[in-house]
């Protein structure tokens, strides 16, 4: 059952992927911008319980020479322990999986504003234990609902690389149940595009 609902996420994504495509503008890309973009970059969450989840991350977006760029990403964050509803998490590792919207503003500037936004699911595992028994600890692996909102500006070092930082809101693992096991967040990023 687990592995149905994992493939019919995946497949929603790769949907949501090619109907993003599909409805950006039919214009041809310049030749001042590549066909694709790659932005690795190196995220900081701090949680709402006071401690932070750090990693790397990739993304890849396409140009259709609108102002719109879908896309898809990977990250990986961790946290040695995590203080959630009452158990204490440790060696918490989440592999988030995304389609990404990014919308870039109108400038004539070498610094470049834009704002995105991504939705996707997080695989997630760690070892539980709650605070009255923190030596009783049960491995877990779970996934859920990933999103991040932000805005982020670029530098225009030249046509094809950009340094850039963003910040914004995450949640690994969004639930309307609030004693599910969620770490969410302000987060920051310092990345590069190329």
């Amino acid at each position: 059952m687990k592995q149905i609902k994992t493939l019919t996420i995946a497949l929603l994504l790769v949907g949501g992927f090619s109907i993003g495509a599909q409805a950006q503008d039919e214009t041809k890309t310049t030749e001042k911008e590549p066909m694709f973009n790659f932005s690795p970059a190196f995220e900081f969450l701090r949680s709402t319980h006071a401690n932070y989840f750090n990693g790397p991350s990739l993304k890849v977006t396409r140009n259709f020479g609108g102002h719109f760029k879908p896309g898809i990403g990977i990250g990986y964050a961790t946290t040695s322990l995590h203080g959630d509803n009452g158990f204490k998490l440790y060696r918490m590792k989440i592999l988030p999986v995304y389609a990404n919207l990014t919308y870039e503003f109108t400038t004539r500037s070498k610094f470049e504003p834009f704002a995105e936004t991504s939705v996707g699911i997080s695989f997630m595992k760690y070892d539980r234990a709650t605070d009255l028994n923190p030596n009783d600890i049960t491995p877990i692996k779970e996934n859920g609902l990933y999103v991040y909102g932000g805005l982020g500006l670029r530098y225009a070092v030249s046509k094809h690389i950009a340094p850039y930082i963003g910040a914004g809101f995450k949640g690994y693992r969004m639930s309307t149940n609030d004693l599910d096991i969620n770490p969410h967040g302000i987060t920051f990023q310092v990345g590069v595009r190329f």
